[in-house]
């Protein structure tokens, strides 16, 4: 057995300890041709490549050949003149046979992408059939007559497979652009892989996206933006990665733990409210008043991570669907957040009205707390109208909400409810806000949830698949006794435990395993080593 890092655990004084070993041995990895686009057959869904989502398409072509190949690939993409928002790219390209769901067993086998170094492809703009020149298809920002977002962005992600792909946690490879002389004859791209990716082993593609924001015009007639693609390679690499490194992280805080652990800034990490019906306040009066409250009994202390990170309950009626995005897409929402700065905390109410695919929000109502986030927050109200905001030291703040009435609930579902996350800026990612108390009182689907008292996440209550990263949102078992972190890449590493040094030495239970960004964390309980024990020491092993 390779031991690469042990760390010790006496009392309340961590100390690391490295032992001597032999490193793991890794092989050179060489170059793999994913797509060389050699036939008709082989360029064609699903035998290696497809439209995985979107209006842009992937077809194979033999009039535009890199020096040495049979064959290309013709990106066609989807700008569109009455909805320039979403993926006008989003093209799987995998080994012939295989696409972004499913690994073909007598095919080539799946990789390890955080073993190689970079994904390569030769890339040839389409002048004659483009209305658009490369700059303005790296920053559509630029394209004349239209109002397209400075967020838009093109990327690659990986694919393993088993549905995989699209960009989520773990999944982006990096960003890339078109370069200008690709107008004048093929030229080549380099993303390089970072090391410290989630979930590489297993990969058989990738996936090339582009997606754009509309900021309110289209131009009258689509734009287009038409490019082939050759030799799709994952480059390899002389040296091994680094071995991870192992760290005993803080102790568990007890309730619903809601996780940052995904690479976007923006994404939403939260929980659903199962009941859609009988949730709205409107309706109600002085005589039976509605109140939403919850308890935060976790908030990051970091000052650079937690004068951005928020907390929020977002109310939304009628809406279509659960998504992730549920105050971007809905017409009408309401957000209670809270922001903790320098000796004070700020929850404040916004909302939306009759604007659907936007942030455009009022803020109506503010309230303070002297302190940190920590304790219960609470919105009343006493009639359709009347509203009163009460942070955790008593401070209240009363306002009149006069657009009420868009808040009524008139379909099934009548009103989603999400409680949850986001960490708005880089350094309040890993980091979680964890919540022990949600109530809502004076409505027919009355709630009240003591997250302390729960031994998991109460499913009758609560969703978590539309949350952006759900492994990272969950209420913390009995027995949680540690968090212990390690670094990526891992592939072939297992987190092991004991009492002494000296062994014996066993798996921990993975109560809690997840992986984060840049890193993989697991939960050791009092099952894995008991709380009367004087030491824990664990290792990341290779056998």
């Amino acid at each position: 057995m390779k031991k690469t890092q042990t760390l010790k655990s006496c009392g309340l004084v961590l100390a690391a300890l490295l032992l001597g070993s032999e490193k793991p041995a890794f092989a050179q990895t060489t170059n793999i041709t994913i797509n060389a686009f050699a036939s008709g057959t082989e360029g064609t869904a699903p035998s290696g490549t497809g439209n995985e989502w979107g209006d842009g398409q992937i077809l194979w072509d033999n009039s535009q050949l890199y020096p040495g190949t049979s064959g290309s690939a013709y990106i066609v993409s989807g700008f569109s003149p009455t909805d320039g928002t979403g993926n006008v790219i989003n093209e799987y390209i995998c080994y012939p046979g295989d696409n972004w769901y499913y690994v073909n067993p007598g095919g080539p086998s799946p990789v390890d992408i955080s073993l190689y170094s970079a994904v390569q492809f030769q890339v040839l703009w389409d002048s004659a059939d483009s209305s658009m020149n490369i700059d303005q298809f790296n920053k559509p920002a630029t394209i004349p007559g239209a109002a397209y977002g400075a967020n838009s962005y093109q990327c690659l992600t990986f694919c393993n497979g088993s549905g995989n792909a699209g960009g989520g946690a773990g999944e982006v490879i990096g960003y890339f652009t078109i370069p200008d002389a690709a107008s004048n004859g093929w030229a080549t791209v380099t993303v390089p892989i970072p090391n410290d990716l989630a979930d590489t082993a297993g990969a058989d593609g990738i996936v090339m996206q582009k997606w754009i924001g509309n900021e309110g015009s289209t131009p009258a007639t689509a734009p287009t933006a038409d490019f082939w693609i050759a030799n799709v390679t994952l480059i390899g690499t002389a040296a091994p990665p680094p071995p991870p490194t192992l760290t005993l992280q803080a102790k568990p805080t007890p309730g619903l733990n809601v996780f940052a652990s995904t690479a976007g800034i923006y994404d939403r990490q939260e929980v659903a409210l199962v009941a859609s019906n009988g949730v709205s306040w409107v309706g109600h009066d002085l005589v039976n008043p509605v109140t939403y409250s919850f308890t935060i009994n976790g908030f990051p202390q970091n000052p650079a991570t937690r004068y951005a990170c928020e907390a929020y309950l977002i109310m939304s009626p009628n809406p279509a669907y659960y998504d992730t995005a549920l105050d971007y897409n809905e017409a009408n929402c309401v957000i209670v957040s809270l922001q903790q700065g320098a000796g004070t905390t700020l929850m404040s109410f916004q909302y939306k009205t009759n604007e659907p695919s936007s942030e455009t929000y009022n803020t109506i109502g503010t309230v303070t707390n002297n302190g940190t986030a920590l304790g219960t927050w609470s919105v009343t109200f006493t009639s359709d109208t009347n509203v009163t905001m009460t942070a955790p030291n008593g401070n209240t703040s009363s306002f009149v909400f006069t657009n009420a009435p868009y808040f009524a609930e008139v379909n099934n579902p009548g009103m989603y409810l999400y409680l949850g996350m986001q960490a708005n800026n880089s350094a309040g990612i890993n980091d979680a806000v964890c919540y022990s108390q949600f109530s809502l009182k004076g409505v027919p689907a009355a709630i009240t949830d003591n997250f302390l008292a729960d031994t998991n996440l109460n499913s009758t209550n609560w969703f978590t698949f539309m949350s952006t990263g759900p492994a990272g949102v969950f209420v913390m078992p009995p027995g949680a006794e540690n968090w212990v972190s390690w670094t990526l890449p891992d592939a072939g590493f297992q987190l092991q435990a004991a009492q002494n040094i000296a062994g014996p030495w066993k798996v921990p239970n993975g109560d809690k395993i997840f992986t984060g960004v840049g890193q993989v964390n697991q939960l050791i309980t009092t099952n894995d080593i008991p709380a009367s024990s004087p030491s824990a020491f664990f290792e990341l092993a290779k056998p």
